[in-house]
């Protein structure tokens, strides 16, 4: 199995998410955080998760976007989801989580890369490393100059891969019962992951 193919016969596609798509990408973010301990139950109760429901208006409308990863192949049962990641990149400004703490004046216009999530059976095949690529991506296109994300500290695996695209930690917060990572890029043409 190559690093970016989700499996033997599974073509991989990363698009622009759908209103259609809004109930898969609620079910996607619980069952990711509850995989890492990271689910933040009252919070979702007092509203946390509404941007899911309309990400045409909460990320594309404002100034960014909102990918998914979907599969399609032979090797995806009726049963199986089709979209197994996603990721959003929003403006800096009021509807920022925690990273927002870390943009400096001198990164205007910068960016926030939030609620990337990749379906637990189909992690660690290179599609959180398509779904930062084509985020960078989006951001260069959309004239940021700086990326921020956080991560918690229970997230070994999102810290290891934002590491390698060069992202550096650049403080760490808490937030309810979570140790939040704050991490920091500042964009260039051609930027790639570290091998």
């Amino acid at each position: 199995m190559s690093e970016n193919a989700p499996a033997d016969g599974d073509a991989l596609t990363v698009r622009r998410a759908e209103p259609a798509d809004a109930p898969r990408l609620r079910e996607l973010n619980e069952v990711t955080l509850r995989q890492v301990d990271a689910y933040a139950e009252e919070a979702v109760e007092e509203g946390m998760d509404e941007d899911l429901e309309d990400v045409e208006a909460n990320y594309v409308d404002v100034g960014g976007d909102f990918l998914v990863a979907e599969i399609d192949g032979e090797g995806r049962s009726d049963d199986a989801p089709g979209i197994v990641g996603m990721g959003a990149l929003e403006p800096i400004g009021d509807s920022t989580f925690q990273a927002d703490a870390i943009v400096r004046p001198e990164d205007e216009p910068a960016g926030e890369i939030t609620r990337m999530r990749v379906d637990p059976a189909y992690q660690r095949r290179g599609i959180a490393t398509r779904l930062v690529e084509r985020l960078e991506e989006r951001a260069r296109e959309l004239g940021y100059g700086t990326l921020v994300l956080d991560t918690t500290a229970r997230q070994t695996g999102a810290q290891r891969l934002y590491e390698g695209f060069g992202y550096e930690h650049e403080d760490t917060v808490q937030w309810r019962e979570y140790e939040v990572l704050l991490y920091r890029k500042v964009l260039a043409h051609g930027d790639a992951p570290a091998e």
